[in-house]
């Protein structure tokens, strides 16, 4: 299912190959997971300032294209520090949403709040944020 879906144009940056095993993994141990990955559209932006690193990935009919830096003008844009990445990744996904009232998802809110984790977007893109967060959740 997975040969050729996920396509990293980005090998020269390190964060992009760590995203396509991350990527690659989750959706070849859960089936569901499949399933929300071939329904996205869209483009989503990591900028891991901190580590002057970007990526930008491009969704349409199933398949994923991970691009170098910011591409275009990305429906989101998820900007924080490379540290907090993984508290992202360990959000649990509760009746199809992302469950923020447990200690990572406080975590994530409190990143929010305090400026460390910003995500342009978060309202005007809401459903593909939240498939974002169910496909990059190891949860």
């Amino acid at each position: 299912m997975l040969e050729g879906v996920i396509e990293n144009r980005a090998e020269e940056v390190p964060f992009a190959g760590i995203l396509t095993d991350l990527l690659k993994t989750n959706l070849a141990q859960n089936p569901g997971k499949q399933s929300v990955f071939r329904k996205m559209g869209g483009t989503a932006a990591i900028d891991l300032a901190d580590i002057e690193t970007a990526v930008t990935l491009v969704f349409a009919g199933g398949r994923l294209r991970i691009e170098a830096g910011i591409v275009g003008k990305p429906d989101l844009v998820i900007r924080t520090a490379s540290d907090l990445v993984t508290d992202l990744n360990l959000l649990r996904i509760v009746g199809g949403l992302p469950w923020y009232f447990d200690e990572a998802g406080r975590r994530v809110v409190a990143h929010l709040l305090t400026g460390r984790l910003k995500i342009e977007g978060l309202f005007s893109h809401p459903l593909l944020l939240t498939r974002l967060t169910k496909i990059m959740s190891v949860m």
